[in-house]
């Protein structure tokens, strides 16, 4: 039996464990526990300092007390006019002097209408022409021109006759003086107040000719 174990201690080999692998794995955890713990717990809770603030204001006493009720006042007491009797004023009676007023006025109202009034221009159609507003306004328009200076003749009332046709439209034809009034100058005042006075507008419409023959007087009146 002793040859046996010779050999069999003699084909054994021994080997020393290894301690490197150890060393390092508690490197990593010492790292670990001592460094990678306090920086995660720094970073995941972060403590909260109290600030005190920067600025601060102080409340007077005076400003905490209650506002004071507002003070009613009595209202003043309305002073109501006194009512006073007043007697009404007698109406004047007639006298027998006022009917002679009347007759006054009366008087002066017949010396006016005693007073020959003198007409500006006179027109007269040479048809059967019941349309009276369209001769109204003709005559207001040439008025409104004929305005000759003061001057021009020694008459009181010298009178210019003249004649001319409206046509349907309102515009006029054959003006001419059909009287003259004596002065050159005035008659020819008057040819220029037609002119600028005219058209007349149309013709009425129930008017069945188609033309209408005027004979118009103007007054020259100092």
């Amino acid at each position: 039996m002793a040859p046996v174990l010779a050999v069999s201690a003699k084909n054994q080999v021994f080997r020393e464990p290894s301690f490197v692998p150890v060393i390092i794995i508690s490197l990593i955890f010492h790292m670990i526990v001592f460094i990678g713990v306090p920086v995660l717990t720094s970073i995941v809770y972060r403590a909260q300092k109290y600030e005190r603030p920067s600025t601060f204001q102080l409340v007077s006493p005076s400003l905490l007390k209650m506002p004071e009720a507002p003070v009613q006042r009595p209202k003043a007491a309305v002073v109501q006019p006194k009512k006073t009797n007043v007697t009404p004023v007698p109406k004047k009676q007639k006298t027998a002097t006022e009917p002679k007023k009347e007759e006054n006025t009366n008087d002066l109202s017949e010396l006016l209408e005693a007073v020959p009034t003198i007409k500006v221009s006179e027109i007269a159609p040479s048809q059967n022409f019941k349309y009276h507003w369209y001769l109204q306004n003709l005559v207001s328009k040439v008025e409104e021109q004929w305005k000759p200076p003061q001057g021009l003749t020694d008459k009181k009332d010298a009178i210019v006759e003249i004649s001319f046709t409206i046509v349907q439209n309102g515009s006029i034809t054959n003006l001419s003086v059909a009287t003259t009034s004596g002065t050159s100058t005035l008659d020819n005042l008057a040819l220029r107040a037609i002119q600028l006075a005219a058209p007349f507008g149309k013709l009425p419409i129930g008017f069945t000719e188609n033309r209408l023959d005027i004979t118009y007087k103007l007054h020259y009146v100092k």
